[in-house]
C-alpha cells in the first residue's frame, strides 16, 4: 500500500465516520433549537462545529489524498443519515 493510498484509506474512514457524528448530532441540535434550549443548543452546535474542524484539520496533514478522501467520506455520511432518519422538512 502506498502512502498515498494509506491516506486515502484513513482520510474515507475518518471522514465518514466524522460525517456520521456531524449530522447526527444535527437531528439532536434541531431538536434543542425546537424545544427553545437555544443555549444548549448553541454550545452543541459549538462543539459539532469543533470536532468537525479538528478531524478534518488532522486529515490535512496527511496531505492533499487525505484531505479530499476524508471530504468525501464526510459527504457520504449526509445521505445515509437522511435516509435512516428521514427528511427534516
Amino acid at each position: 500500500m502506498t502512502p498515498d493510498s494509506a491516506a486515502a484509506a484513513i482520510g474515507l474512514v475518518a471522514g465518514f465516520f466524522c460525517g456520521m457524528i456531524h449530522f447526527a448530532s444535527l437531528r439532536w441540535n434541531a431538536r434543542l433549537f425546537a424545544i427553545g434550549a437555544a443555549g444548549k443548543a448553541f454550545s452543541l452546535q459549538l462543539a459539532r462545529l469543533a470536532v468537525t474542524i479538528a478531524i478534518l484539520a488532522t486529515l490535512a496533514q496527511l496531505g492533499a489524498f487525505g484531505i479530499l478522501c476524508g471530504a468525501l467520506g464526510f459527504l457520504l455520511a449526509r445521505p445515509l443519515l437522511l435516509r435512516r432518519f428521514g427528511d427534516l422538512r
